[in-house]
């Protein structure tokens, strides 16, 4: 009861005194998605930062973590290092100069209104597939409150629990709101899962020790060392979070939100290395629970099971009070991205498909009462079919290979050069790739190259470096905005 009094109190507290704060600044649906262009440095950072983590730096690295050890944490690593600061130092901006509101408006204005329809189509699928993520996520709090399975609720009624923490999180102000909670679960984030996952070195039977002992007596030593290479690592870890996280990630529209909301240029640059720092310290201590739990020594951890076991970890060995702390921290990081995919979501479904086809021009009133609705229906979206996923790091990677060919098309038209055909037959040819290695993967690719986003990388690089090379084209939109003044 004293964890689930500590989560209840922490985010309806927060949510209501910032949703009141911030109501008042929200007149209609472009203010409810972009705050109004309020936010100053902090609240950008903390909202950029926490926006890529959820379940990407949490539940999935502790599955990873429990079959390949601490090697898993260069995923945060590597994210907070390089995805981060290259895009508040530079894709952010780079975006803004374009005077857009969405990605997809974006890719209409280089390469015309049928590639902007065509994103608006596509790639909010793979947003919804990593909403799933972060509402199952979600859930897996909500059980580990519960009681983690000898409670009284199924996971079917977490996730309904966790659909509504999201929408919780969004409805009273949209992204003002979102900001100012995001700040203060940065704070609490880094501070309440590190002082958790210390606290549990002093609970657990010999120490994180025993937990070194348990990997080196089944030849899993390497398990144990950040800096052992495996190609699980190398290639499940290292090189798609390099790839993923720059050329994906960065065509995902909650990642433009805290872009749109900043008061100015200085308010997204000046974050970008602590924001990098926070991002990855994030992921430290999921993979820290991770490797614990799956040390297959502890009598009442299933280790069978990566994704529940961290919650029979952490109920079995920590006291309440760090139980409710632990989850806040966990929460912080899942709502963060959880919103910020329902928000994006619905300011692009708002934005480029409900008001161009309105009959009618939307009062203010009717703008905010319409993307509150669209919230709604897209937690609903991303909730139920959130019930039928095992694996959600291959999840991810399919989603960010949904994006993959998006981005590289919308780079190579915004510095180099503008060819409409040769985008065309680039995100064509490279879903058809992904659907192939995703549904029927050949039987004579290697194992370390049966995630989707390879064949997808390696056939949109070298299409659109092929096509653009032997077809004529405009030159990039960067440098006609230059000519233009």
């Amino acid at each position: 009861m004293v964890p689930i009094i500590i989560t209840v109190v922490y985010f309806l507290f927060f949510c209501i005194f910032f949703g009141m704060r911030s109501r008042k600044n929200v007149a209609d649906g472009k203010q409810f998605f972009t705050a109004g262009g309020l936010m100053g440095w902090v609240a950008v950072m903390c909202s950029f930062s926490l926006a890529p983590l959820g379940g990407g730096h949490t539940s999935s690295l502790w599955q990873q973590a429990g079959g390949i050890g601490v090697g898993a944490a260069w995923w945060g690593i590597a994210f907070g290092g390089t995805m981060v600061p290259i895009f508040m130092l530079w894709l952010g901006p780079m975006f803004l100069k374009l005077k857009v509101q969405t990605f997809p408006q974006a890719m209409g204005k280089i390469f015309g209104p049928k590639m902007k329809v065509w994103n608006s189509a596509v790639a909010p699928a793979g947003w919804l597939g990593i909403g799933m993520a972060e509402i199952f996520g979600t859930a897996m709090v909500v059980y580990t409150l519960s009681g983690a399975g000898s409670g009284p609720l199924n996971v079917t009624t977490c996730v309904l629990i966790a659909a509504l923490l999201n929408l919780i999180y969004v409805l009273f102000a949209g992204m003002l709101q979102a900001s100012y909670m995001n700040i203060i679960n940065a704070i609490v984030l880094i501070l309440g899962s590190f002082v958790a996952v210390f606290w549990l070195g002093a609970e657990l039977p010999g120490g994180y020790q025993a937990v070194a002992d348990s990997y080196v007596g089944r030849g899993l030593s390497g398990n144990m060392s950040l800096f052992s290479f495996t190609p699980d690592v190398l290639w499940g870890v290292l090189i798609p979070v390099f790839i993923l996280g720059i050329f994906s990630v960065s065509s995902e529209q909650k990642q433009y939100l805290p872009m749109l909301s900043a008061r100015d240029d200085a308010a997204i640059r000046k974050g970008a290395v602590p924001g990098g720092i926070i991002n990855a310290m994030s992921a430290i201590p999921f993979v820290i629970l991770g490797v614990v739990a799956g040390g297959g020594h502890l009598a009442n951890v299933n280790s069978a099971d990566p994704m529940t076991a961290v919650p029979d970890l952490i109920i079995g060995y920590l006291p309440p009070v760090m139980v409710g702390i632990l989850m806040v921290a966990l929460l912080c990081a899942l709502l963060s991205t959880g919103s910020g995919v329902i928000l994006s979501t619905s300011h692009v479904i708002y934005d480029d498909f409900v008001r161009p086809v309105s009959k009618k021009k939307h009062t203010p009133e009717q703008q905010k009462m319409i993307s509150r609705v669209i919230c709604v229906v897209v937690t609903l979206a991303a909730a139920i079919p959130s019930l039928f996923v095992e694996i959600f790091m291959n999840l991810f990677f399919w989603c960010f290979s949904l994006s993959l060919p998006i981005f590289i098309c919308y780079l190579i038209g915004m510095l180099w050069k503008i060819n409409r055909k040769a985008a065309w037959i680039n995100c064509i040819a490279s879903l058809a790739v992904n659907c192939w290695w995703t549904f029927a993967t050949p039987s004579w690719c290697p194992p370390q190259f049966s995630l989707s986003f390879y064949p997808v990388f390696v056939v949109t690089i070298g299409l659109g470096i092929i096509l653009n090379l032997a077809m004529p084209g405009d030159k990039g939109m960067l440098k006609q905005i230059k000519d233009q003044g």
